[in-house]
């Protein structure tokens, strides 16, 4: 379900607002010209980012305000969203949502927002800088740390014991919620002196190179007991690659809601997928954007939460808010 709506958006387009708004007019008693916000994900490419952006409209329209999305298609693309970010600084909006690739590259449009007083709300990832209003997102050392006990649970259910060779994969080296994932994941593992991580591998960004990963991983590790992949680029994949050597048994554990890791969780591929609410970050995104253009103080942090998905909440429906929400808020 997700696939299909990723691609309906990827077909009308990223770059223009949600709703068009009639120019203002001469009388006083016209409407004045509604507020303008950016939002400026990491790719356009990922399922993720495209809840995040339907959350975030649908606020903009029951709010009244004028979004914009604009994305690079890959998070490889580093220099394409600071150029994205660059050129919205310069149209002056009324406030921009922003959620950086990488923690540095973004610091000096960060700090020449600030200078022209545009806020500006981070999601997700956090920037080297403190130059913004609000940070909203996932604690993403809790979710390493969830992910590591969720794989202690599924390698006790399979082999009596929390022992084995793991092997782990993240998407790319330098993000910060994803290097805090991995952070949480290895410091929880020390519990589990059972637990030996043999690999640790950066798939650079590209989409198709964990699939490769997994794959050299199943080779090279005859003996391996268990996967972790810290996102949804990497978890995908890692199913494919699992399904095509038709590899059940091993315990694996996931981030994100992806079409591939919500099949293998129900299809005995996945023990459990550690999901975001990327919903919810979208919407409150643009939520503290319309306060920090009104001039209401705001928290510097604010944690968007994480749930440990199952398959047995899978079965029941528990899941739906969590796995579809675009369906689940869209009746709201």
């Amino acid at each position: 379900m997700l696939k299909k709506i990723a691609t309906l958006f990827a077909i009308t387009g990223l770059l223009g607002p949600l709703v068009v708004f009639p120019a203002r007019a001469t009388d006083a008693s016209a409407p004045k010209t509604p507020k303008k916000i950016y939002l400026i994900v990491k790719a356009s490419e990922s399922e993720f980012w495209q809840i995040v952006m339907t959350g975030a409209r649908k606020e903009a329209q029951e709010l009244g305000v004028q979004l914009i999305t604009q994305a690079p298609v890959s998070e490889a693309d580093v220099s394409r969203q600071i150029a994205i970010f660059e050129n919205v600084i310069a149209t002056k909006p009324d406030a921009i949502v922003l959620a950086p690739v990488v923690t540095d590259a973004l610091v000096p449009g960060l700090e020449k927002a600030a200078e022209r007083k545009i806020p500006v709300i981070i999601i997700d990832s956090a920037a080297n800088s403190d130059k913004y209003v609000s940070f909203l997102a996932s604690d993403n050392r809790k979710i390493g740390t969830m992910a590591a006990e969720m794989m202690a649970d599924a390698l006790t259910r399979k082999t009596g014991k929390a022992e084995g060779k793991v092997a782990c994969l993240t998407f790319m080296s330098g993000v910060n919620s994803l290097e805090n994932r991995k952070k949480g994941f290895l410091n929880a593992l020390a519990k589990y002196p059972g637990i030996k991580v043999v690999a640790f591998q950066d798939a650079q960004g590209k989409q198709g190179t964990s699939l490769s990963i997994v794959q050299n991983y199943l080779t090279a590790y005859p003996d391996l007991n268990g996967i972790f992949a810290n996102n949804q680029p990497t978890g995908d994949e890692t199913v494919r690659a699992l399904d095509m050597k038709s590899k059940k048994g091993l315990a694996v554990v996931v981030v994100d809601a992806g079409p591939q890791e919500i099949w293998g969780l129900g299809n005995g591929y996945v023990d459990a997928v550690i999901v975001q609410k990327p919903w919810s970050m979208g919407a409150m995104g643009v939520e503290y954007a319309v306060k920090a253009i009104n001039g209401e103080k705001l928290p510097k942090s604010i944690d968007t939460g994480v749930v440990a998905i199952t398959p047995e909440m899978l079965k029941s429906g528990a899941a739906a808010e969590f796995l579809d929400p675009i369906k689940f808020y869209g009746k709201k």
